[in-house]
């Protein structure tokens, strides 16, 4: 048993949160897996309190599907859902990076440096660490939003970021797929440093629509690309 020591409990669901999501992503818990509070409650060590809120809170961020008296559901997502949500990201994302490319200053695209470097060292490491690259890749696409100084378009974008299966979606991703996404990283570094705002809506509106090309949902196989 892989015990979660502490008394606090609000801890200890961070721990189960953390935990959860982590296997959820790297496909430990595929989709339609069951997910009960006892039993997630006699892994970790903890009691059901912890847990409960634990699910809900993947529950909220599209990883689980609550259900009654049931624990939780791994959580799939059709084609049409995946291709929504990146055309809205697309939007969204394409416009911000337009008004980054504006806005800007040097220690704004020091930092976004830094993140794109950082994806960049992870991607070339033996074993990919999947949970580390999104967060990497969502600390760019976050600091991208943070410049663009749009509080309400933020919210929105980083919103749909955290929606489970595109945490997962990088586990779909081959060394190919990782490397171009870290070349259109650089890219939209160099035109936002350049303040070149077409420049970078263009090279965002394609890096995200590119993606969900790779990603086309979990309903005729399973997250992870198996039969």
């Amino acid at each position: 048993m892989a015990a979660v020591k502490t008394s606090d409990h609000k801890t200890a669901s961070g721990k189960v949160y953390e935990q959860l999501r982590n296997q959820i992503s790297i496909g430990t818990h595929r989709v339609d897996d069951r997910l009960t509070e006892k039993a997630v409650a006699e892994q970790y060590g903890v009691s059901r309190t912890p847990v409960r809120e634990a699910l809900q809170r993947l529950a909220s961020e599209g990883f689980v599907e609550l259900s009654p008296h049931a624990g939780a559901l791994v959580k799939g997502w059709s084609q049409r859902d995946v291709r929504e949500v990146f055309e809205i990201r697309a939007h969204l994302e394409s416009m911000a990076a337009g008004l980054a490319a504006r806005n800007a200053t040097a220690a704004d695209t020091a930092l976004l440096q830094s993140y794109c470097d950082a994806m960049t060292q992870l991607s070339q490491t033996e074993t990919r660490d999947v949970p580390q690259i999104s967060e990497q890749n969502r600390a760019f696409h976050a600091e991208i939003l943070r410049i663009a100084g749009n509080a309400r378009m933020a919210e929105i974008a980083l919103n749909l970021m955290d929606l489970g299966f595109l945490v997962r979606s990088f586990t779909k991703f081959g060394q190919e797929n990782i490397q171009r996404s870290c070349s259109d990283h650089q890219r939209l570094v160099d035109a936002i440093r350049q303040g070149d705002e077409r420049w970078a809506e263009a090279i965002m509106r394609s890096h995200i629509l590119a993606a969900a090309s790779i990603f086309t949902g979990t309903d005729a196989v399973t997250a992870f690309g198996e039969e």
